[in-house]
């Protein structure tokens, strides 16, 4: 069959979006895939544009119209020419633009849609011509429960909820460290709460003293960061590693003893469920994507505030120090978490999506 994948990033920026498009047309490489992107935005490796072009996807970058904008004729008949006679064609949902050129687009060809929603939105607060839009679309991709049900809610047709996925063959247990590591991955921004990282070392620092070091992986130059490097200064238990390669990351996810994970908003948050694999449990922030997966006291816990937060990291530590067993079985839980959502298990399930939605199927 002929899909179809339109995401306003460029696949060299190499985020969770583009890595999610390479895993599906890498895996479904039996059907025949374009992929329309970008020509411009952040590129920081050419690791997943290469690994989409090697399984035979055709990869067209454009000049797209930002996240935030009115879609262009050109655009418009440029996805016209792309997508001619596709049986599906999947829309990363993100930003005014691309939902307009997507909604228009769907009037314009008999193609079937299916939206992608891939970043948190709350769509409980959605105006009328956003509920309106959504019932344009075939179908619906939803990362997590609330997305599913209040799309659902707003009457979107077809809803399909269907999680990220991880490779728990390259994320793998290892032996934990004798000195208390706590891991925090992800861009430095004020979504992922970088912000909030002075306030959970200062706390631990208060509590364990020096039996821990913190380690930072993520880039960004942003004001959030900056000031966190300033309130944290020169403690020498935090190690401010920026971006890593894939094996080291997995390194320290492995050698690490838990994940925090302060982000104010997620459709998922896959660093987590790459922690879980790699038999670290995780404290997360008590919001929609971590909700999926983590599992209050079972594989990690889930906070409503930074105070908590480092309140169950100093809980995790005392456990590990004592050599208690209910730290082990977090890990262990943790492992047994992210095997629920190996690719191997994701990938037909979204295959299964694409087929229904080309064929006009309503099952799920």
């Amino acid at each position: 069959m002929r899909f179809g994948i339109i995401s306003y990033s460029n696949l060299r920026h190499a985020a969770g979006v583009e890595n999610w498009i390479a895993e599906v047309v890498e895996r479904l490489s039996n059907h025949s895939w374009t992929i329309v992107t970008s020509d411009s935005g952040s590129k920081f490796s050419s690791q997943v544009y290469d690994r989409v072009t090697r399984s035979g996807a055709r990869v067209i970058e454009i000049p797209l119209l930002p996240p935030y904008g009115f879609p262009s004729p050109s655009t418009l008949h440029r996805f016209a020419e792309v997508f001619g006679g596709a049986d599906a064609v999947y829309f990363y949902y993100m930003g005014l633009g691309l939902r307009l050129s997507s909604l228009l687009f769907a009037e314009l060809s008999s193609t079937p849609l299916i939206a992608g929603h891939h970043n948190w939105v709350d769509y409980g607060r959605a105006r009328w011509s956003e509920r309106f839009g959504l019932k344009r679309f075939n179908a619906h991709h939803a990362l997590n429960r609330e997305h599913e049900e209040q799309l659902k809610s707003l009457g979107a047709p077809n809803v399909y909820r269907i999680g990220n996925g991880v490779h728990c063959a390259q994320f793998r247990p290892a032996d934990k460290g004798d000195l208390f590591s706590v891991l925090f991955v992800g861009r430095l921004d004020r979504g992922k709460g970088v912000d909030l990282l002075p306030a959970i070392v200062s706390s631990l620092r208060s509590e364990i003293g020096s039996q821990f070091v913190f380690h930072v992986v993520g880039g960004g130059r942003t004001k959030e960061a900056e000031e966190a490097k300033r309130l944290i200064g020169g403690c020498g238990r935090v190690v401010w590693h920026g971006y890593v390669s894939e094996d080291e990351k997995r390194e320290l996810y492995a050698s690490s003893h838990v994940l925090v994970a302060p982000s104010r908003m997620e459709a998922f948050h896959l660093v987590g469920l790459e922690a879980m694999a790699s038999g670290t449990p995780v404290v997360a922030s008590d919001i929609p994507g971590p909700r999926e997966y983590v599992r209050d006291g079972y594989n990690g816990y889930l906070v409503r505030d930074v105070k908590e937060m480092a309140e169950r990291v100093c809980e995790v530590y005392t456990a590990w120090r004592r050599g208690d067993p209910s730290y082990y079985e977090l890990c262990r839980n943790a492992r047994r978490t992210a095997e629920e959502y190996d690719w191997d298990r994701v990938v037909p399930r979204l295959e299964r999506m694409f087929r229904e939605v080309a064929r006009g199927a309503t099952s799920k």
